[in-house]
């Protein structure tokens, strides 16, 4: 197994001497050796150690807390501070670089070893966090979809590339800003009304929605997601993954009302068919009664025949009116007549 490699930055040489050996005896390779906040930035750069033990006052102007956060912002290299110093000033100062362990002088050595090994193991799975991070941020980057990350407070955490078309927004005027502050108030209070279902539940949830907005209507599948908490905090993330579908719901809507109109179209030929064709066919047969020639029979056997054809299209009529009435009902078009027998 390959020694975890250390750097050491501590101003005095008797320290130092048995900082290195104790670090040794518990494992460890100490990599190098420096007194200087200059110094360990420098060293940290070149030897890559896995780790930083590193005193808070230092020779020089850059104390260990600046370079500290130099390193972990330059480099991602975990720090733990070895110091004596343990007031609140020092301390609050400190843990601004965002340290993983803070050792006070003089050190035990079991304790040590447990805050070092604690601190690279802290270390180890933050980097998996990010690397898994970075994946899904790549694979959101590339949906067609637009993806939110909503925090506790409708706090917009994350957006990616068509979360900010749909938005008409860029990334820098949405994120870090709750929703309110971005969405008309109906909105808000619509999309905040499942985030809360969400969180009290712990469950998904796809819906549509309907919004309202300069004058027009939009349309989203939205998918709410809870997320699992990524440390200790009670913070519960949900991720929003929205689909606009405004321009399939007005082509639906658009076909529903030309599927009506035809029905309506061809309600209409029924009617004019029965006008055009009956009132001849009565005219016939009435002249046919009242004389006596010799096709009387079979021009009202014809006559009974058209006329059967008149109320076959009397009944297609009746029935088109009935899934007249159905499609009003069902898609809420117009008012509904009464339905014939």
């Amino acid at each position: 197994m390959t020694k975890k490699k250390i750097l050491v930055v501590e101003d005095e040489f008797i320290t130092t001497a048995a900082l290195k050996v104790s670090l040794e005896l518990m494992g460890f390779e100490v990599v190098g050796s420096v007194d200087t906040g200059t110094g360990a930035v420098k060293a940290a750069e070149e030897l890559k150690p896995d780790l930083v033990l590193m005193d808070i006052i230092l020779k020089g102007e850059m104390t260990g807390i600046t370079a500290a956060g130099i390193i972990r912002q330059r480099h991602d290299i975990p720090v733990v501070y070895f110091t004596a110093h343990s007031d609140d000033v020092t301390i609050a100062s400190a843990l601004e670089t965002e340290p993983f362990g803070y050792i006070l002088k003089p050190f035990e050595e079991r304790n040590m070893k447990t805050s070092i090994t604690m601190a690279l193991y802290k270390h180890s799975i933050d980097l998996k966090l990010k690397a898994s991070e970075e994946r899904y941020r790549t694979i959101a980057e590339l949906f067609d979809d637009g993806v939110f990350i909503i925090g506790d407070d409708c706090l917009v955490i994350y957006m990616n590339d068509s979360a900010s078309r749909i938005l008409n927004r860029k990334p820098e005027e949405v994120l870090q800003k709750q929703l309110y502050e971005l969405l008309p108030e109906d909105w808000f209070r619509e999309i905040r009304s499942v985030l809360n279902n969400v969180r009290a539940t712990n469950q998904s949830i796809r819906v549509t929605q309907e919004f309202t907005g300069e004058g027009r209507h939009f349309w989203f599948d939205i998918t709410y997601i809870p997320l699992a908490n990524a440390d200790d905090s009670l913070e519960q993330q949900v991720m929003m993954i929205l689909r606009d579908i405004t321009d399939r719901v007005e082509i639906e809507r658009q076909m529903d009302r030309e599927g009506i109109v035809q029905i309506e179209k061809n309600m209409e030929q029924f009617q004019i068919l029965n006008d055009q064709i009956i009132n001849p066919v009565q005219v016939i047969k009435t002249l046919t009664e009242l004389g006596n020639g010799p096709y009387q029979e079979k021009i009202l056997e014809q006559t009974a025949i058209i006329e059967d054809l008149v109320s076959k299209l009397d009944k297609g009529w009746v029935e088109s009116e009935k899934v007249r009435n159905f499609l009003l009902r069902h898609y809420r078009h117009g008012d509904v007549l009464d339905d014939k027998e």
